[in-house]
């Protein structure tokens, strides 16, 4: 029998090894290369109270990022090829001005980068509105109906986030002007009220209001200041909610399509005339739904 020379081995184990550790260096090179600074993009480093900004990050070899901002996670949407993440940075219409770290993080690598952003302070402007002595100052009975149906909202927007129901961009509700801009403080009967956290869209009784984005229903009812209501979750935190109906044409728990018809415009509530009162919220955050639908259009379904 052939014998082999011990030194010859020992080269033949070392070839192994190096071989070994060059394919283990060059895997965890590609992996931790499988996303970049460059890969990372912010629609804007500056976002005014009750807006946002539209983080895209750009991945290779299936990795999947994260993004936590203001101590919450921002939830990532991809695309259909999953080569790209979308997420909303978001700015709540009474956010603390100054600047604050955003974390983006590579779950398989462990990579991390921080992203600095600065909130503003923005002034919406003050409006003045003479209402009905009853719908201002309430009555016991109102009162207790009023705390009510705002602990059923305050659960909705506390809810953990459901899955990703949503994709690609935003669309409008209703095409009427804006009658009513998000964020303007209110003074009613001569008394200090909380912003405007919503916009109000100028349209005819009846008109069909479509849903803003694939989601599933939430909630449906009629409560005193928003009247004929519904809610829809989008899912990763971002829901609608929709105001004033003259009829609600869902149910509670029905999946929607974006696009499709939700309800009929109406007055129900308080309202002093027939509009849709549109509202967004993104991780509980109140922001302004025009700009959300806007900013989206940079999203690929």
């Amino acid at each position: 029998m052939r014998m082999i020379h011990p030194d010859k081995i020992l080269i033949r184990w070392s070839a192994i090894s190096i071989s070994i550790f060059v394919a283990m260096l060059c895997a965890m090179v590609c992996e931790v290369r499988a996303v970049s600074q460059d890969d990372i993009h912010l629609s804007s480093y500056i976002i005014p109270q009750g807006d946002m900004s539209l983080i895209r990050v750009e991945v290779k070899n299936g990795v999947v990022p994260r993004v936590t901002w203001m101590n919450r996670e921002t939830y990532l949407v991809p695309n259909h090829n999953k080569t790209v993440y979308y997420g909303l940075i978001v700015a709540d219409l009474t956010a603390r001005p100054g600047r604050y770290k955003a974390l983006v993080e590579i779950v398989p690598t462990g990579q991390r980068k921080k992203l600095e952003i600065e909130v503003t302070e923005k002034n919406y402007g003050v409006r003045r509105l003479t209402l009905p002595k009853n719908m201002v100052d309430l009555d016991a009975k109102t009162l207790k109906r009023v705390k009510k149906e705002s602990r059923i909202m305050r659960r909705l927007w506390d809810a953990p986030p459901s899955v990703p129901y949503w994709s690609g961009p935003f669309v409008r509700p209703v095409p009427g002007a804006v009658v009513g801009p998000f964020g303007r403080r209110s003074i009613i009967n001569n008394q200090p009220r909380a912003p405007h956290s919503g916009v109000d869209l100028k349209a005819e009784k009846g008109t069909p209001i479509k849903a803003v984005n694939n989601g599933i229903v939430a909630f449906t009812g009629d409560h005193f200041f928003t009247g004929q209501t519904v809610v829809m979750d989008h899912g990763v935190g971002i829901q609608s909610m929709y105001f004033h109906l003259e009829k609600i044409l869902v149910q509670q728990g029905r999946m929607m399509e974006k696009g499709q018809v939700i309800g009929l415009v109406g007055s129900t509530g308080r309202a002093m005339g027939p509009h849709l009162h549109l509202g967004m919220r993104i991780n509980g955050a109140r922001i302004d739904p025009l700009k959300l639908i806007i900013l989206s259009q940079e999203m690929e379904e």
